[in-house]
C-alpha cells in the first residue's frame, strides 16, 4: 500500500486573505494531504507582543474549512515539534517570509533517518495578498 505524501505547514492565519489561500493551494499540490498547524494565541503573543485578532478556535475553524486542507490542528503551546512528530510529514511547506522556528525545524530534520523535505513557498507579489495590507485597509475604513 502506497503511503500518502503528507504536507505540513505552520502559521497564525489570523485574517484569511487570498495570499493564505494561494499558499495553502500551492502547498497541497506538493502532496496528497495537507495538514495545517495553527499557532496558539499565547505563543503568538509571546513572539510578537500581541494576540491575534481572531481567537485560535476561530482561526482553526476557518482553516479547517478551506478546500485544500485535509486537517487543521492547534499547535502545542510549548513545543513546535509535537505536531511534526504526530503528523510525520513528507514535506514541510514554509511561507516565503516565515522565520520562527526554522532553526529548530532544520535541526530536527537533520536528525531523522528519512527527514521531510523543507520547501520554501514563493511570495505572491500583489500587495493585497498580505495581512499587513488587509489590516491597514481595515484601519483606514474605520476612520
Amino acid at each position: 500500500m502506497k503511503k500518502n505524501r503528507r504536507v505540513m505547514c505552520f502559521g497564525t492565519f489570523d485574517i484569511i486573505h487570498p495570499g493564505h489561500v494561494k499558499f495553502l493551494e500551492a502547498a497541497r499540490q506538493l502532496g496528497d494531504e495537507l495538514y495545517v498547524v495553527i499557532s496558539r494565541d499565547e505563543r503568538r503573543e509571546s513572539l510578537q507582543g500581541k494576540r491575534p485578532i481572531n481567537s485560535e478556535k476561530n482561526r482553526l475553524f476557518v482553516v479547517q474549512n478551506i478546500k485544500p486542507v485535509t486537517q487543521a490542528l492547534l499547535g502545542d503551546k510549548k513545543n513546535i515539534l509535537t505536531a511534526l512528530k504526530k503528523i510525520d510529514p513528507s514535506i514541510i511547506a514554509l511561507g516565503h517570509d516565515q522565520t520562527f522556528g526554522i532553526d529548530v525545524l532544520k535541526k530536527w530534520c537533520s536528525e531523522q533517518k528519512a527527514p521531510p523535505i523543507i520547501k520554501r513557498m514563493p511570495a505572491y507579489n500583489r500587495a493585497e495578498f498580505s495581512s499587513t495590507y488587509v489590516k491597514k485597509m481595515i484601519c483606514q475604513s474605520d476612520k
